[in-house]
């Protein structure tokens, strides 16, 4: 079930809302956090149902070693040990497997069949949680739950599927503050108001850019320099609006239920060097990898080479955690280099144009290895980013904007009135999207936006502005599309 299909807005979210608070209306408190357990249950299992085995044999493992660890704190550290090895144990093979085999069938010659496993949706994200919670209780932090809130904690659907990656201590204690079980207006109008900018931004925006990132990938043979670039835009916009969308459709839903999340997103493109935008970007990876990954491996504690390498370490693993194939590790990497280089005060550019120019290409650039696949898309794309070849592509990738439901009025009316200026409409509309984009970018994030609005009283023209967005995007839900993280 998408965030961006009518089902879930119309059906589920309804349903849920209305059994959440009616169970607790009633003092019946427990049942009602059961409810909310089952309901993203039934939430994740409308994906794959085979799939609700895998989740509730994961949380069943992970709650026993939890249980383990608080009873027999000799054995704490071994029992750690075995909760980490299973969980990544279950990533892998999931995850993993295939790359395996296809990286020792290329490097033996041998002819391993491929084992085709289905990556079971949000896998990656429910795993680094329960990882989270086991190392908290072994650190002695806070971690006697109950069996109960423990399933709501790693199954509560908002933040399921792709984050953000929530940790236990900002959630379980607000589900034990029966305060918070009552219904309140201000906030669901908040929660609203943040879910519905979510969904304008992947479905109006994301969307509307991926049309562009696709069929530059389709024409990879043909491309040329300029395109490859206005590929790369249009991909990092795409990325930025349809994941920072999810997180915003996440922590609208989140707090209609009284139950914030955290922030993912702040402003990333905004960034001056690459270590700053790693610490504007997917903020809930980067603290879970600086936390359970960095700081174990020593931090900034054991002098320069030694945090370098950590670093990079800790960037390779992100890249691997992303996806199981060599370009994501590549990218990793390469992000590393870029936060090292970002920390050598010899190198570092100071912040202005310059410096956000840089940081802003690296970023373009390395994305588009980040959404390449294989390395030969990343080699042909990478060429033709550096080796000059003229802009002879750019009014055909231009020109896959024409069935795009957006500009259908305008297209239609252009085709009747005056074909031959088509081209020059499609590059128009094109420079259009990419300028909106921008002002966008440079603007105040859907957050901060909902944040005006409340303490203004939700004003006439941010009501209709909301109005207007959901309309476009019920027009649009006939075309569902599935978010990009839920492949990672």
């Amino acid at each position: 079930m998408l965030f961006n299909s009518a089902i879930f807005i119309f059906v589920f979210l309804p349903l849920c809302l209305a059994g959440w608070y009616g169970l607790n209306h009633f003092g019946l408190y427990r049942p009602a956090l059961w409810f909310l357990s089952i309901s993203s249950l039934i939430f994740y299992g409308y994906f794959h149902p085979a799939y609700l085995l895998l989740i509730l044999a994961s949380v069943l493992i992970n709650y026993g070693v939890l249980r383990a660890i608080l009873r027999f704190r000799k054995a704490s550290k071994l029992l750690l040990a075995l909760g980490v090895l299973a969980n990544l144990g279950i990533l892998g093979y999931f995850k993993y497997c295939d790359f395996f085999l296809s990286t020792v069938n290329g490097i033996t010659g041998s002819n391993i069949p491929l084992r085709n496993i289905l990556l079971p949706l949000g896998i990656s994200f429910y795993t680094l949680q329960q990882l989270s919670c086991l190392t908290d209780a072994y650190r002695g932090k806070e971690s006697d739950y109950r069996f109960d809130e423990y399933l709501t904690f790693v199954t509560f659907f908002p933040q399921l599927i792709a984050g953000p990656i929530v940790l236990s201590e900002e959630l379980i204690p607000r589900f034990r503050d029966l305060s918070l079980r009552r219904f309140d207006a201000e906030s669901f109008a908040s929660g609203l108001s943040l879910f519905i900018l979510g969904l304008a931004k992947k479905v109006l925006v994301a969307d509307l850019f991926g049309r562009v990132v696709d069929f530059g990938f389709e024409k990879i043979y043909w491309i040329d320099t300029a395109s490859a670039w206005v590929v790369g835009l249009c991909y990092s916009i795409q990325l930025y609006f349809d994941f920072s969308g999810y997180c915003d459709m996440a922590r609208g839903l989140a707090e209609m239920f009284r139950f914030p999340l955290p922030e993912n997103f702040a402003q990333p493109f905004k960034a001056f060097s690459i270590k700053d935008h790693w610490d504007r970007w997917h903020m809930t990876l980067t603290r879970f990898f600086t936390r359970y990954v960095y700081i174990p491996l020593g931090g900034s504690r054991k002098g320069r080479i030694r945090t370098a390498v950590n670093i990079f370490l800790v960037f390779a693993v992100s890249g691997l955690w992303h996806g199981a194939a060599w370009t994501y590790l590549i990218w990793g990497a390469l992000q590393g280099v870029g936060v090292l280089w970002s920390r050598r005060k010899f190198l570092r550019l100071k912040p202005g144009v310059l410096s956000w120019f840089f940081t802003f290409s690296f970023i373009v650039a390395s994305q588009l290895i980040f959404r390449s696949g294989d390395l030969d898309f990343m080699r042909r794309m990478l060429t033709a980013m550096f080796t000059p070849k003229g802009v002879h592509f750019l009014p055909e990738l231009a020109s896959c904007l024409a069935e795009a439901p957006e500009f259908y009025m305008i297209t239609r009316a252009a085709e009747a009135l005056a074909p031959g200026a088509l081209n020059a409409l499609y590059l128009i509309l094109l420079a259009l999207m990419l300028l909106v984009a921008a002002l966008l970018l440079r603007g105040r994030n859907a957050a901060k936006l909902c944040a005006d609005a409340k303490a203004a009283a939700y004003p006439k023209r941010f009501i209709w502005l909301l109005a207007l967005l959901f309309t476009a995007v019920v027009v649009s839900l006939n075309q569902v599309s599935t978010f990009l993280y839920f492949n990672f």
